[in-house]
């Protein structure tokens, strides 16, 4: 039993750690009061040359990985073109409904986005225009099933933006043209509570590790209760003042210390049998550097003015609600049978945290290398 965990979970991290993300998408819709449409996508354009499956979270356990990577591969100039020649036309793709049929649109502008570090996805964003009927109210926005799950904003003049979440091969809610007329405060929850969650499960690779990393020598409850809860406030603040925009730190740096976390983490289960002051100190300190990663993710999606608190704490909710997963999961399928007995440090912990090390390790060289 031991030797099959402990193989599961090294071929598991071992390909998180060399994973090529799938991310969500961002779609950024304008309407003017002439009703000029304007759309901005940001999307994994690679991924959709190379006809990737948006459900895969790694692009390498497609069978056009190979593809994929000789698109990542192209400069910036090579990959527009590639882009324009249309081996697959995203444009025919994208589906903006109102007034009982589809809204016309042209491509605009293509422009490929920096990326801090190589090893991450490239995003490029596309700006489509065109016209709504006259007389529409509201349009819907449809997310091909090609297209990863995207989060659609919409942007009325002298209005708040309305976001909602879209997964693959849905469509969205009604988006209401009429700016009297205020998406309840319990749809804005929900959605960034599903954002929230979705950031830890699936995407929160990183912080699903550095949380069973904190549960793995906490005995007790009560010690992991109080790491998580220090966790839990620490980035809870710098969530809050990266929003803010009151403390911001480029993704260059956030994310290296986020795996050097892990590594400490990981280190200190090896030399320490219990939780002490000073770990729960380290925690608090490493809940600061989670925060600014979260506050990323939230800037790229954005918030709405108005109702920026009731986001931020939905969100941050979210968030929560999938770490509390990661910890039920672990300790119904492992600690609560396994913890109790004297050599679970010797073939559990320490082993398990030896794995955790190594692919914090390997996620800091290849985060500064990048």
């Amino acid at each position: 039993m031991k030797t099959l965990l402990l193989g599961l979970l090294f071929a598991i991290f071992s390909s998180v750690a060399s994973a090529h993300e799938m991310r969500p998408s961002v779609a950024s819709l304008s309407v003017d009061s002439q009703g000029t449409l304007t759309l901005e996508l940001v999307t994994n354009m690679e991924a959709w040359i190379a006809n990737i499956d948006p459900s895969l979270s790694d692009t390498d356990d497609s069978p056009n990985a190979g593809h994929y990577d000789q698109l990542r591969a192209l400069g910036t100039n090579a990959l527009v073109e590639a882009i324009k020649k249309g081996e697959r036309d995203i444009t025919q793709a994208i589906e903006v409904l109102a007034g009982g049929g589809r809204v016309g649109m042209s491509l605009i502008a293509i422009e490929v986005l920096p990326v801090d570090d190589i090893n991450l996805p490239r995003d490029t964003r596309l700006t489509l225009g065109g016209r709504l009927p006259d007389g529409v109210s509201s349009l819907v926005y449809r997310v091909h099933e090609m297209l990863p799950n995207t989060a659609v904003r919409l942007f009325l003049e002298n209005a708040d933006p309305v976001v909602q979440f879209v997964r693959s091969g849905r469509t969205s809610d009604a988006l209401l043209l009429d700016q009297a007329v205020q998406r309840s405060v319990g749809a804005l929850v929900a959605e960034y509570v599903v954002l929230g969650f979705t950031h830890i499960i699936p995407k929160g690779l990183d912080h699903i590790i550095f949380i069973l990393g904190l549960a793995l020598i906490s005995k007790r409850f009560i010690d992991l209760l109080i790491q998580v809860t220090a966790f839990t406030v620490a980035h809870s603040v710098t969530l809050a003042l990266g929003l803010y925009g009151v403390l911001r730190l480029p993704a260059s740096v956030v994310e290296p210390l986020i795996a050097a976390s892990i590594v400490y983490i990981a280190v200190e289960n090896i030399w320490h049998h219990r939780v002490n002051i000073s770990r729960t100190l380290i925690v608090f300190c490493f809940g600061l550097l989670h925060g600014l990663g979260f506050a990323g993710v939230l800037t790229e999606l954005g918030l709405p003015e108005r109702d920026f608190l009731v986001g931020l704490l939905a969100f941050n909710g979210g968030v929560e609600i999938g770490q509390l997963s990661v910890i039920l999961v672990a300790y119904l399928s492992v600690g609560i049978w396994a913890i109790r007995f004297p050599w679970y440090r010797e073939r559990v912990a320490v082993p398990i945290s030896a794995i955790i090390g190594l692919v914090g390790v390997y996620w800091f060289v290849e985060r500064v290398a990048g």
